[in-house]
This record gives structure tokens, C-alpha cells and sequence, in this order.
């Protein structure tokens, strides 16, 4: 049988209640068939990711978040080259699992581990090609800034992040909108950048939010990257100068994963997009707060085999 490696992450939102006694059960669970890393920094996952290559290890199980799936798979593609990764098991264990919840793969790290090794014993692997979204020198599946970077602020900002605050903070921002508060304006303060995709540079210099991915939803069952599996090795890229009453107006064709029909959205299948901004804004890569900068390359990255579990 396939030899598995799982690098579990102790403080990602679901994984952090007793990590100790989670990660005892997930080495329990997977018995002689592979062995099970805790990892609390990113040089503890290039650590990891060598031994693992060492190990001859075929499938990578990854136990977080969306920001554990980042971390994880930036560093691996870069001990074990883009061409090179093993099959990956996303085993859950985060707040969100955007992710996962895109791909319907349902359950708890435990029973998606047990779910992992019954397939295996069959001797089947059924996988999906996934294209990753990379970002400068990171992998991920969601790119976002302007208003998306304005909403992940506030959604982390006091309390605990997940489903219960993400509900309230909507309902927050609807509310807002319709009767034209100061919260909604300071979501939607715009970006000034110049994007350049392929050869093209847009005339527009002024957005509310640019954003990219690789899958179609981006949270609450919400799909404005429709397109982001329409030809592999492509990404899906909005360039997005909408008011907040114009969002509103087309939430129930976001979510349903149509087309915004508007003049100041641009919307396209690209292999690469190249955005300089006015001045350093923070970006987010799958619900992860990244650093400012005012030089961001979108591309499609390697396409990594999900095992479909």
C-alpha cells in the first residue's frame, strides 16, 4: 500500500481543542501505513517535507486550514519541485476549508484519514487534477485584495473566526449597504494599480478589488470565479469597480456562479496576470492576511492530483 505522511497543524480553528489527543488519534489511525508530523513554523514543514522525500512518502496528507494547504504545499513544491509532488489528501481540520468545501469533501480529519486508508486497501485512487494559483512565490487557490482583504480584516478582527461570525459580518455588510453606512464605504475604499494581463494593460487604474483563483467558491456557498476550472492550467481573474448597492444588486448571480453583467467588471481566463499598485495594500491567499506589496504576478502554478476521499 502507498506510504502516507500527514503534517498536522495544532493550531489550525478545529484542530486547536486538544491538538495533543487529535494528533494521537490521527497516529493511531494510521497505524504502520505512514507517519503523522506536527509542524508549528514553516521551517518545521521544510523539515517535514525532506523527511517525507526521504521516505519515499507517496500520498501528503495535509490536517488545517486554508492556510495550512498554502503553507504546506508552497514549501513542498519547493524541496520537491513543481513537477515532482505527491498525491494530496486534504484531510480538513481548519475554520473554513474553503477548499474542501469547493471540492464536497465533507468530514473530520479522523474520518477522512480512515476514509483515506479504506480506499487505498482497495486499491483504488481516485484523484482530481487541481491547477494551483501562485502568487509571487506562493501556492494557493484564492487570490483577493481591495475589498476582500477590507472583509478578511474585520472577519478576523475579535471573536472567533468561522461559519457563525462569517453569517454575521454578511448580514453586517448588507445591512450596511442598504442604509449607507460608514462600514460599507470603508470595506469598498478603492485600489488604485495598474493590471497587466498578458500583453494587455487595462485602462482603468481604480478598483474596488482584484481578485483570482483556481476554484469556484470563495466561502457561503458563494462562486464568483465561475470560470476557474474552464481549461486547465488557467486562472480566473476579476478586476472589479463596483458599488456596494451594484454588488448587492448581483449577489444572487454570484452565488449561483454566473456572470456579473457590468462594464466596470472585467472578467477573464488568463494564464497571467501582473498588478503594481500605487502604493503597498495587504492581499490575502486563501483566507491567509499576507504582508503589503505594491508588486503582485498571478500565474497558474503546478497542478497538483487530490485524492478524492
Amino acid at each position: 500500500m502507498k506510504k502516507i505522511g500527514v503534517v498536522y497543524n495544532p493550531f489550525a480553528g478545529k484542530n486547536k481543542a486538544n491538538p495533543e489527543k487529535k494528533q494521537a488519534v490521527l497516529e493511531k489511525i494510521i497505524g504502520n501505513r505512514g507517519i503523522v508530523r506536527a509542524t508549528q513554523s514553516i521551517e518545521d514543514i521544510c523539515n517535514v517535507a525532506r523527511e517525507f522525500q526521504e521516505e519515499g512518502v507517496d500520498i501528503l496528507g495535509i490536517s488545517g486550514g486554508d492556510g495550512t494547504n498554502q503553507c504546506v504545499l508552497t514549501t513542498f513544491s519547493e524541496i520537491y519541485g513543481e513537477e515532482n509532488l505527491p498525491l494530496v489528501a486534504l484531510l480538513r481540520g481548519g475554520t473554513m476549508n474553503l477548499r474542501e468545501q469547493s471540492l464536497k469533501m465533507k468530514g473530520s480529519p479522523e474520518a477522512r484519514l480512515k476514509r483515506l486508508i479504506k480506499v487505498l486497501e482497495k486499491g483504488d485512487c481516485p484523484t482530481i487534477k487541481h491547477t494551483l494559483l501562485k502568487v509571487n512565490d506562493r501556492y494557493g487557490c484564492i487570490f483577493g485584495n481591495g475589498t476582500v482583504t477590507n472583509i478578511m480584516e474585520e472577519y478576523y478582527h475579535g471573536g472567533n473566526p468561522g461559519f457563525k461570525k462569517a453569517c454575521v459580518l454578511f448580514l453586517k455588510s448588507l445591512f450596511s449597504s442598504i442604509t449607507n453606512q460608514k462600514f460599507i464605504t470603508k470595506l469598498f475604499s478603492p485600489i488604485e494599480a495598474q493590471v497587466k494581463i498578458g500583453d494587455e494593460t487595462l485602462p482603468q487604474q481604480s478598483f474596488t478589488a482584484l481578485m483570482a483563483a483556481t476554484t469556484k467558491e470563495c466561502g457561503l456557498g458563494f462562486k464568483p470565479f465561475y470560470r476557474a476550472q474552464e481549461k486547465a492550467g488557467y486562472i480566473h481573474f476579476l478586476a472589479i469597480d463596483l458599488s456596494p448597492t451594484e454588488v448587492m444588486k448581483n449577489l444572487h448571480r454570484i452565488r449561483a456562479g454566473k456572470k456579473i453583467h457590468s462594464e466596470r467588471v472585467y472578467d477573464i481566463v488568463t494564464k497571467k496576470v501582473e498588478i503594481q499598485t500605487v502604493k503597498p495594500y495587504y492581499y490575502t491567499i486563501d483566507g491567509e492576511m499576507l504582508n503589503t506589496s505594491s508588486n503582485i504576478t498571478l500565474a497558474a502554478g503546478p497542478t497538483v492530483n487530490l485524492l478524492a476521499i
